[in-house]
């Protein structure tokens, strides 16, 4: 384990990484489409990189499931079907995580998910602020959920699961939800700290039922608008 600990990290510092990163944000935003295809040529001209670690960044890209499998180099489709499964996996590994925290946090551990509440509270009033933004504190929040809950392992599969689960999000429309979203978090945060298993995990089934509801309302109607421009 400690061997693989430091291969990644030394791969962070790698530039192939920072394409990856790059690449994975634009994927994740759908600044690039489901269907479209990674043309090397022309991300050796963007990154100003050579076809090495542009390749390496797409082979991770692979394994994660944001581009296809085999050649062509095209980025995942988004569906209803992937994202039902998708939805399955992220829910049962979110109400083990709080499960987990719920029993096992500290004092130190309810400051960071606070500090992080009040980052989200601040970005409400702000109307200028990238979307992604709040995105990215909703996945550190989740994140800080499953880090106290000490499963180094649970942790791992929650994040791969919760970037599949963001492009839906993502997608479908969750700007309207960020208000809700932040009472949803406030509610599970005080839930944790009653150290009360079932109440917590009921508190996180409803949160992630009030996400999946808004997704699937918006889900088809923003899949036939995205086939439709890619028709022309």
């Amino acid at each position: 384990m400690e061997g693989l600990m430091s291969r990644q990290k030394d791969y962070k510092k790698n530039i192939s990484y920072q394409i990856y990163l790059k690449l994975k944000e634009k994927i994740l935003t759908l600044e690039y489409k489901p269907g479209e295809v990674l043309l090397e040529d022309d991300m050796v001209k963007e990154f100003d990189a050579s076809r090495t670690p542009i390749r390496e960044a797409i082979r991770y890209l692979k394994i994660e499931g944001f581009v296809n499998q085999g050649s062509g180099n095209k980025v995942s489709s988004l569906s209803l079907n992937e994202y039902v499964m998708i939805f399955q996996m992220r829910e049962s590994l979110e109400l083990l995580s709080i499960k987990l925290a719920t029993l096992n946090w500290n004092e130190e551990n309810i400051v960071l998910l606070e500090n992080n509440l009040l980052k989200q509270k601040n970005l409400l009033y702000k109307k200028d602020h990238k979307p992604l933004f709040f995105l990215e504190l909703d996945k550190e929040f989740h994140s800080i959920i499953a880090e106290i809950g000490g499963n180094f392992l649970l942790k791992q599969e929650l994040l791969k699961y919760y970037d599949l689960y963001f492009r839906y999000n993502y997608f479908c429309g969750f700007k309207s939800r960020k208000d809700y979203a932040v009472v949803e978090h406030e509610n599970l945060l005080t839930m944790i700290k009653t150290r009360n298993v079932n109440l917590s995990m009921s508190e996180m089934k409803s949160h992630m039922g009030n996400v999946n509801n808004n997704i699937i309302i918006n889900l088809a109607k923003k899949l036939n608008q995205l086939n439709n421009e890619q028709d022309f």
